[in-house]
């Protein structure tokens, strides 16, 4: 009689843990693994990935000489409301900086936890596929779900799918405060009023949120103000994790002399030396014809005589993957805009067609991948990628990043081909969604 293994008695540990799970399911289950693995993320933050905490306590820095400097020199490279959210956990603790990285990552914390009671309720009150991805991907990229606010955005295209079934002017709302916090999904109510169900009041909604945020930011911090990210992000330069970064970054992994990496006036570490310029202006190229593709997705969606939810879900990924392709910087926490509507994707599994679950199950298998390749990428490799740890680690982590960036690039392709797809003249409403 053969001796089990240890790797026998892990794969039976591991299926135990599976079965337990699915024979559980229910609102405990989500409960327990939510406590189980955001609180997995918080010990990688206290301990092996404790710097990632630093651009909470830039906030806090920032913020701190916000009555000296005034809004006009604070937090230039975000938009103005994006202040006044960041000064939410910042009054609540009276400046303390430690209270301030407390009461931030309990602000994230809560926007995870109400996106994923949404996504449940919205399955109707079914413990679904929305929810276990949502789970999985958000602990997969790690503490710096907490330690930015790209989550927020992230919830709000995510909720702004989910509402745009039955409550169109909630959708409109949502992006209209996503653009006021990020400015690219302004581009999302495009396909979202490819869904013709009550298309006026999600551009209404859209129009006095979005609008509304952007003339209160014009008279409390002035023009230049309020035009100050989009110069601060035509003014930057290559960021290293970036997809246009990629060959000269292999490139440098075996010439190192011939490149340097170095934290910019930018608060990012970009690459400078032969080619970046080059390669600038390429993603420069490259996001006008992004930014074409979305146009085209968008017409044929008008042009198809309304379409599924499942279809405009789609269109919405793909612009928010090509915004993340074409762009000349990609931090990691990015990833996070794309996780939101594909768990909201999720919510309409059951009632879409079979080509559509297949493309859904599809879609999100990939982004798992990616949530782990970035979490390799940021925090784990990032030292080895700056040169911090000898020439092997160089390689390696320029590997992994070039894998990575290899991956997203075919994940905007399949998730483009698919929204084209559904987008189609056969498609109709959903009328039941």
């Amino acid at each position: 009689m053969r001796t089990p293994s240890s790797a026998d008695l892990e794969r039976s540990w591991i299926g135990g843990l599976i079965d337990w799970y699915d024979r559980h399911r229910g609102i405990s289950a989500i409960v327990f693994t939510w406590l189980i693995t955001r609180v997995l993320s918080l010990l990688l933050a206290a301990t092996v990935e404790r710097f990632v905490v630093g651009d909470v306590r830039y906030y806090h820095g920032k913020l701190r000489a916000l009555l000296d400097l005034g809004l006009g020199q604070t937090l230039n490279e975000y938009p103005t409301p994006v202040v006044w959210i960041l000064l939410l956990p910042y009054g609540a603790t009276g400046g303390s900086r430690v209270g301030y990285l407390v009461a931030f990552i309990i602000f994230m914390l809560i926007l995870d936890a109400a996106f994923t009671y949404a996504l449940y309720r919205s399955a109707g009150r079914r413990h679904g596929d929305a929810v276990d991805f949502w789970l999985i991907f958000v602990a997969l990229i790690g503490p710096l779900s907490y330690l930015r606010f790209d989550i927020l955005p992230a919830v709000l295209a995510g909720g702004a799918l989910l509402a745009a079934r039955r409550r169109p002017w909630i959708t409109g709302a949502l992006t209209g405060l996503g653009a006021a916090v990020k400015l690219w999904p302004a581009l999302l109510i495009l396909s979202f009023l490819a869904y013709r169900r009550d298309r006026k009041a999600a551009g209404l909604a859209f129009v006095l949120v979005g609008f509304g945020l952007a003339a209160v930011s014009l008279l409390t911090g002035g023009w230049s103000r309020l035009v100050s990210p989009l110069t601060w992000q035509s003014g930057r330069g290559l960021q290293i994790e970036s997809i246009w970064a990629t060959p000269l970054m292999v490139a440098r992994a075996i010439r190192p002399r011939n490149w340097t990496v170095d934290k910019s006036a930018y608060q990012a570490y970009e690459i400078f030396g032969p080619g970046v310029y080059a390669w600038v202006q390429i993603s420069n190229l490259v996001t006008v014809l992004g930014l074409a593709v979305i146009a085209v997705l968008v017409v044929r969606g008008y042009r198809a005589g309304g379409s599924t939810p499942v279809a405009v879900g789609f269109a919405v990924v793909a612009t928010v993957a090509i915004m993340i392709v074409t762009n000349k910087t990609l931090s990691p926490q990015y990833l996070l805009w794309l996780g939101g509507p594909v768990a909201a994707l999720f919510v309409l599994h059951r009632t879409a067609r079979p080509e559509e679950q297949r493309a859904i199950i599809r879609v999100a298998g990939q982004l798992v991948a990616l949530a782990l390749l970035t979490h390799l990428v940021y925090p784990q490799l990032y030292d080895g990628f700056l040169g911090l740890r000898g020439r092997p680690m160089i390689i390696v982590s320029t590997l992994v990043t070039a894998l990575r960036n290899v991956a997203l690039v075919l994940f905007t392709v399949e998730v483009c081909r698919m929204a084209w797809r559904f987008l189609g003249a056969d498609n109709r409403f959903d009328q039941g969604g």
